[in-house]
């Protein structure tokens, strides 16, 4: 029979320290405070936004929100990067390859490697179509929004939330993008121009979003739009190639 000293030792032992415990409640919390500013920007946008909506949807009080967050830009900033991080981190290096390789594949090659790559962009869009609906409106929206200010110099109660963390995010991944394109074009030592690779994303952006809405809309297959998708991404690579060797 185990004495009372050697259960307050194994105790102990199970019991994780009061520190270790409060750090788990607060990742916990945070986490939560993150889960439901991501839900109410998925339905209204960055105008249903607020701390208290915010804290309650995370089963919190108002006052509590700032142990975790500054203030709600600090969270929208916070979730864009987790945001952005889960999008790119999984096909950064499968682009990179694709534009570094790309004179050496033959046209079978290229459009299964494309084919991956798109394909995990559209399950990354599918996984929630509400929240990528609204970056796109607070993307579409966000240049307007910042000319209407500057002529008024005033802003409604969240308006700026749109120019900054999640309704900046599309605008983020699109300088990602263009790194990612210049990494793939370095390494394969190929000539370019910056002016050309912005062009190039930005067509490339716009026909990927559009597509996506309207598989979402049921005008056409996935499979469809990624194999449309894949022509012109053939395309639009091709005008950075010094020499085509795809066979």
């Amino acid at each position: 029979m185990n004495s009372p000293n050697t259960l307050i030792a194994t105790n102990a032992i199970l019991e994780p320290p009061i520190e270790t415990r409060r750090t788990l409640a607060k990742t916990k919390t945070r986490r939560a405070l993150l889960k439901s500013a991501l839900q109410l920007y998925s339905l209204d946008g960055a105008s249903g936004m607020s701390m208290n909506k915010i804290a309650k949807g995370a089963g919190i009080a108002q006052p509590s929100f700032y142990n975790h967050f500054d203030d709600l830009e600090a969270l929208q900033h916070e979730l864009g990067e987790q945001l952005k991080h889960n999008y790119l981190s999984p096909i950064r290096m499968a682009w990179i390859n694709m534009l570094k390789d790309y004179t050496t594949l033959t046209n079978e090659q290229f459009n299964e490697r494309c084919q991956h790559c798109l394909t995990m962009i559209f399950d990354a869009a599918f996984q929630n179509i509400a929240l990528f609906q609204r970056l796109i409106e607070d993307s579409l929206g966000s240049s307007a929004m910042q000319e209407n200010q500057r002529s008024t110099m005033g802003s409604s109660k969240n308006s700026h939330l749109v120019n900054k963390g999640l309704g900046r995010l599309i605008g983020e991944i699109k300088e990602e993008w263009v790194e990612i394109f210049i990494q793939g074009l370095s390494s394969a030592e190929r000539t370019f121009d910056v002016s050309e690779i912005n062009l190039c994303v930005d067509i490339a952006t716009a026909q990927v979003h559009e597509l996506i809405l309207g598989c979402h809309h049921g005008r056409y297959s996935r499979q469809q739009a990624i194999a449309m998708l894949c022509k012109n991404f053939d395309a639009l690579f091709s005008s950075f190639a010094q020499t085509n060797s795809k066979g």
